[in-house]
């Protein structure tokens, strides 16, 4: 299949796609007009790509994990050859994705105090309540 019928039955773009060719997380092969060709297994590798970038990973940790989950050598640039080991790599992503959770929690309470402030601050200066609907807070 071409590029475009690649793009529809996976729901990413054509440019998105030549991205993906690009780093190395699609290798399909090539038309003597140097058409991009792909077949049936291209259509799960990039949902694969799709869901761990959009699980928060880089192109390079996608690489290493779409590896070794079909069990590739995986060529990595010079500074890299000692690389951490995978797990170890996905563990501190973990971790930083835990800490951006963290701070968004923290400021997510600020935030609803801060409303609540001035909510009360209007309230008592006007002696009406707010016109303004309260967005529904998450638990």
């Amino acid at each position: 299949m071409l590029i475009g019928e690649l793009a529809e039955k996976t729901g990413a773009t054509v440019r998105m796609l030549r991205y993906y060719d690009q780093q190395g997380l699609l290798t399909p092969q090539r038309t003597d007009s140097r058409y991009r060709v792909y077949d049936e297994s291209d259509v799960e590798r990039v949902r694969s790509v799709r869901c761990l970038i959009n699980s928060g990973l880089n192109v390079r940790l996608a690489k290493l994990v779409l590896a070794h989950a079909f069990d590739q050598d995986v060529q990595l640039p010079e500074d890299e050859a000692g690389c951490v080991p995978l797990l170890r790599m996905l563990n501190d992503e973990l971790a930083s994705v835990e800490g951006r959770i963290g701070q968004l929690v923290r400021t997510k309470e600020h935030l609803a105090r801060l409303v609540d402030d001035v909510t009360r601050i209007m309230a008592e200066k006007t002696g009406a309540t707010c016109e303004f609907e309260p967005v529904e807070k998450a638990g």
